[in-house]
This record gives structure tokens, C-alpha cells and sequence, in this order.
């Protein structure tokens, strides 16, 4: 028996499902910038997003297809290595870094729960396999890229929210004529961490919600540019290690789970927002 959550409970403490709409602030992707390892494949800037609650009402009519809300309001991606305050240098701001991130995991699964639990309904209740949500991040990564050096716009389209979409179309078309791009995924150099996973209900329409996760992937890869001929580009090809995080999202409407799909990609979250708020 599936287990049963006050809702005066959840209203108050599960922020990320129950806050009124207008706290769910639409945020633009960003490309991740070039880090030591070198720079990511091109990851393009979305353009500005309607509120959510607008975002919802246009897509309940009619048959619309509009699956881009946004970054969630509040998404926490721990920052790493010299990103993070050191407990050495600095004790009390990282404590304050650590108390946050625990308090961050503990409402994102219990917004996670009230998904499966509270949105999701007996026969279609939907099974959320969080295991296998790096895999899938992966798998989704490389299927994006080898379609974007492709110029393969009708993969695109099953793979990437509308946003991220209308960017990767708007960039293919600008491509010069004869040349193409062999983007190259060589291997992984660690296994995909999943380092957020939340969830939010969507106002407007009964039995809709939306899960977010971040995923951490670090990849040896490469990107060459090829002329008409055949021959490289100089300067380009050449392999690197990219960090990145990659959200991909699941729209869950009229309580039926869609396919995962890519939102775009994001940095690491500013520790000094955190503690000095």
C-alpha cells in the first residue's frame, strides 16, 4: 500500500512541489565555460523564457508541445576542487556549504516522493529507477552531439527541449556551406554522478509535474571541422577532457511520464550566494 503524506505537512516543508508558481523562476542555459581541461562542444544560450505559469496555460491548449520551464528555482550543484571553500582556510563558510547541501538532498527527495506518490496515480504511477538516471544522462549526451555534428534537426527534436532546439537549429543553418563537424566521444573518465535530482508540480493542469536532474559527466572527446574535401580544419580535432553538467528533464502530464530529454547545460553553483545570503 502505497504510503499516505499530510498535506498541510507538504505544504510546508516539500518548497520545491508546493510554492506558488511565481517562485519558480525560469533562468536562461548557460554554456559551460572553459575550465583547465579544456572547452566543452558548443553548447548554445537559450533565449529569454516565459513564466511558468504561462509556459503551462499555452501548452494545456489545444495539443501544444512547449516542454522547456526552466532551471528550477533553487538547484544546488555542490562546487568542487578550489570552487569550495577550503575547512582549513575558511571552517565556517564550508560547514555552512555542507549544512546547505544536506538540507538541499533531504527536500529534493521528498519532492521526488511526493512525485511518484502524490502526483503519480495507480496503474501509472511512475517508476523512477534513480540509478539508472547518469546512464540515461549519457546516453541522451552523446546521442545530442553526434546529432548536432550531423546536422540531424529531426533527432534534435526528440532529444532536446524546445529552447535548446531552436538554437541548435539556428547554428546548423549558419554553418558554412561544404563543412561539416565530427564530434568524437573517446571514453568516459568517470562514471556519470548525478549531483541534483528534484522535482516541482506545474500549475494549471491537473496531474502535471516536471523532474530535474543534473548530471556530472567528464569525457575524453574531441571536435574537428571538415572541409568539403574531406581535410580538418587546422586547430581543430583535437582531444581534450570536458567536465559537464548536463540537466535533462521528465514532464510528467495528465500523470503519464514522457521520454527524458536535454534542457541544456549548467555551472557549478557560486558558494558565496550560498553562505553570504
Amino acid at each position: 500500500m502505497a504510503p499516505t503524506f499530510p498535506r498541510q505537512i507538504l505544504c510546508t516543508f516539500l518548497y520545491p512541489l508546493t510554492r506558488p508558481p511565481h517562485c519558480v523562476r525560469i533562468v536562461a542555459q548557460t554554456a559551460r565555460r572553459q575550465n583547465s581541461k579544456g572547452a566543452a562542444m558548443p553548447m548554445p544560450r537559450a533565449m529569454p523564457q516565459k513564466s511558468l505559469r504561462v509556459a503551462v496555460k499555452e501548452a494545456a491548449k489545444g495539443n501544444q508541445t512547449f516542454n522547456d520551464m526552466g532551471l528550477l528555482d533553487g538547484t544546488f550543484i555542490m562546487p568542487t576542487g578550489v570552487n569550495k571553500p577550503s575547512f582549513f582556510s575558511l571552517p565556517r563558510e564550508r560547514l555552512k556549504l555542507e549544512l546547505h547541501r544536506l538540507i538541499t538532498r533531504f527536500k529534493d527527495f521528498g519532492a521526488i516522493l511526493y512525485y511518484k506518490f502524490g502526483i503519480g496515480k495507480k496503474p501509472n504511477r511512475p517508476r523512477l529507477k534513480l540509478r539508472n538516471t547518469g546512464r540515461i544522462a549519457a546516453a541522451l549526451h552523446l546521442q545530442m552531439y553526434n546529432a548536432f555534428a550531423d546536422g540531424d534537426l529531426h533527432t534534435l527534436q526528440r532529444l532536446c527541449t524546445d529552447g535548446l532546439l531552436e538554437k541548435f537549429r539556428s547554428r546548423i543553418a549558419k554553418r558554412p556551406m561544404g563543412e561539416r563537424l565530427q564530434w568524437t566521444l573517446h571514453k568516459q573518465v568517470r562514471t556519470p554522478r548525478v549531483v541534483s535530482h528534484r522535482a516541482v508540480v506545474l500549475p494549471m493542469v491537473e496531474g502535471a509535474a516536471l523532474r530535474q536532474a543534473v548530471v556530472r559527466l567528464e569525457s575524453r572527446q574531441s571536435l574537428a571541422r571538415m572541409r568539403q574535401d574531406g581535410s580538418v580544419v587546422e586547430g581543430t580535432g583535437e582531444e581534450k577532457v570536458i567536465r559537464e553538467y548536463l540537466v535533462v528533464q521528465r514532464r510528467m502530464w495528465h500523470r503519464l511520464e514522457e521520454p527524458w530529454m536535454v534542457w541544456g547545460t549548467v555551472e557549478e553553483t557560486d558558494w558565496k550566494g550560498v553562505v553570504f545570503k
